[in-house]
């Protein structure tokens, strides 16, 4: 049998110590950047965030940061309280071999949200024909949106809306639906009992405010709690 050349000896030599093959041996026990990010993604996904088309992207992975692979599924969890919408802190952790990780996350989506059909003057109600809704991105909303016809009922517009604007709660109001010197109708409720008498108003009232009010037969003055137009309620 003929013995290897000592050319041969050089070349395997030479390839055993270039960096490149060196590199590639040992990124292969190492626990790959793309595997955590697809683990908190996954963990986004199965929880009930309340956006559409998700996007998950990591920013605070250092591209230098080498951990030992994990020989198990990762484990993804988030502290009490924490908020997936937006920017997020969440933990990233293996328990063979032993790490844990804390990582940042920004987590974008789209939302349906309410924008007005036609220009609101400043000073209207807003009605369920003035609104319809629109697909917009999460983090384009800053200032906040609503996603319910319902939570505009009693809204008055603080200032000119022009069409297509996305509501906001800086643009809304609630209409006062008790004004100051207004005569009104005290509901006295004490367990299955429920009497009416006429009252004024000393405060102008908003829907579920607690305002004083005098009642005009017995020329007390109570605390009541605004239930509707021109009406309050209170309980003994």
């Amino acid at each position: 049998m003929n013995k290897p050349h000592q050319g041969f000896y050089r070349t395997l030599i030479a390839a055993l110590l270039t960096p490149g093959i060196i590199f590639s041996v040992h990124a292969n026990s190492l626990q790959s950047h793309g595997g955590i990010s697809h683990a908190v993604k996954q963990f986004v996904l199965q929880q009930n965030v309340p956006l559409k088309n998700i996007q998950v992207n990591l920013t605070s992975l250092n591209k230098q940061l080498q951990l030992p692979k994990c020989a198990q599924t990762l484990q993804v969890n988030m502290a009490p309280g924490t908020k997936l919408l937006g920017h997020s802190s969440l933990s990233v952790s293996c328990a063979a071999p032993q790490w844990k990780i804390h990582v940042a996350a920004h987590i974008d989506g789209e939302v349906d949200a309410l924008v007005t059909r036609h220009p609101i003057p400043r000073g209207a109600m807003i009605q369920a024909d003035d609104l319809k809704f629109t697909r917009r991105r999460y983090s384009q909303l800053n200032h906040g949106y609503y996603d319910s016809a319902k939570l505009l009922n009693n809204m008055e517009a603080k200032r000119n809306i022009r069409v297509g604007q996305v509501l906001t709660p800086s643009l809304l109001k609630a209409q006062k639906l008790v004004l100051r010197g207004q005569h009104i109708t005290i509901v006295a409720q004490s367990g299955g009992l429920n009497l009416r008498v006429k009252g004024k108003a000393l405060m102008d009232g908003q829907q579920g405010q607690t305002i004083k009010v005098k009642n005009l037969n017995s020329k007390k003055l109570i605390y009541a709690r605004v239930i509707s137009a021109g009406m309050v309620k209170v309980n003994f």
